[in-house]
């Protein structure tokens, strides 16, 4: 029996289930093939077992055939093992598979805002000038170019929800809460732009007796506490790998925020400590202290200089291809008009990270002397 299974890496724990499910109805699986996405299965006795799916070059290591896991199938890189023991010690490594969904992701993310850049003007063109030319507005010649549009909006939201998804499962992201407390909510714009700030400012509150319980956006929830020892961290890393999350809890860190990617990603910890012990710290090298701000402001200048550079495209057309004037009382004057204030409030953005990057270097400096 075969079955046609289109989005199976992209939701790999329903695929493992799915696997198990056939087992226990007598359909075990004896072959796949991971471009055409057909599973093949025999007919034999109802088992209860388990499925793992993982990618990789060598067949599988002592310590996972020793817990009783073995190949049953494979395609390329792919491989899907099979444990028939009811108590499980040891699991494959999910490692190649997160940075493979993770790409894939931020691939389709890519994808669509390029195309998107580039194909809604050309469609705000068309419509234009179709209406121009005919009197009334004219959606034949735009239908494929929305169809592709939506088509690729739509696989994007798929799979970054479904990357999003396996990827909290497999890195440990539950963040701690506090149930104890009055709630009091504070604003910190830019936050992301000033760690070192940011983590002095979250130190000083938990001295007044604010604890941070959680963060969304700007908005910055904490709980009183009572007056506490406690040491924040900002950590920003370009990418992060399945053991980042799970090691830092281990080394008795508690993981108050996560932003919602792992490349480029934003995380705030927190650990208590009494008088007498030494104060913690993720590092106590100061050059590599130096190295994490600079990393944080490069990708903030860069995110920056991107935005800037496609609104400035956008301004760029509507000056010199859009027959109408510029400021005029319709729709698309609005939207002018809307783009000028995203251009300055970017602009002034960029100084303040360019400025508080300068400050956190000083910062840096004075702790040092």
């Amino acid at each position: 029996m075969k079955k046609l299974r289109l989005f199976w890496s992209y939701q790999l724990v329903k695929t493992e289930e799915w696997l198990s499910q056939m087992a226990r109805e007598g359909y075990h699986l004896n072959g796949f093939n991971h471009l055409t996405r057909v599973f093949s299965f025999i007919e034999g006795p109802c088992e209860n077992v388990t499925y793992a799916i993982q990618i990789e070059k060598v067949e599988p290591s002592s310590g996972l055939i020793n817990s009783g896991w073995h190949i049953v199938a494979s395609s390329a890189k792919w491989q899907v093992l099979k444990n028939e023991e009811s108590t499980i010690s040891a699991f494959p490594s999910r490692d190649e598979i997160v940075k493979r969904t993770r790409l894939h992701a931020y691939l389709f993310l890519l994808i669509t805002f390029l195309y998107l850049s580039l194909q809604m003007p050309v469609i705000i063109i068309l419509g234009l000038a179709s209406s121009v030319v005919s009197d009334q507005f004219v959606i034949a010649p735009l239908l494929m170019p929305i169809f592709i549009s939506l088509v690729l909006i739509a696989l994007t939201l798929f799979v970054f929800r479904a990357y999003r998804k396996f990827e909290k499962q497999e890195m440990d992201l539950e963040v701690v809460r506090i149930s104890m407390g009055r709630k009091i909510r504070k604003i910190r714009l830019g936050w992301m732009y000033t760690p070192l700030q940011t983590k002095e400012w979250l130190e000083k509150l938990a001295r007044q007796g604010l604890e941070l319980e959680s963060i969304y956006g700007a908005f910055f929830t904490f709980r009183e506490t009572g007056a506490k020892n406690i040491i924040y961290e900002v950590s920003f890393e370009p990418s992060v790998n399945t053991t980042f999350f799970t090691i830092h809890k281990e080394m008795g860190w508690q993981l108050k925020y996560a932003s919602n990617i792992t490349w480029l990603n934003y995380s705030i910890w927190a650990i208590p400590y009494d008088d007498f012990e030494e104060v913690p710290a993720f590092t106590y090298d100061p050059k590599e202290k130096k190295r994490n701000v600079k990393k944080a402001f490069m990708m903030n200048a860069g995110l920056g200089t991107l935005v800037l550079l496609v609104c400035c495209q956008s301004f760029f057309i509507n000056i010199n291809v859009m027959l109408d004037p510029f400021f005029e009382w319709s729709f698309m004057g609005i939207l002018r008009s809307l783009l000028i204030v995203v251009i300055i409030m970017w602009i002034i953005l960029y100084f303040k990270i360019i400025a508080g990057f300068r400050r956190e270097m000083k910062m840096l400096k004075a702790s040092q002397g």
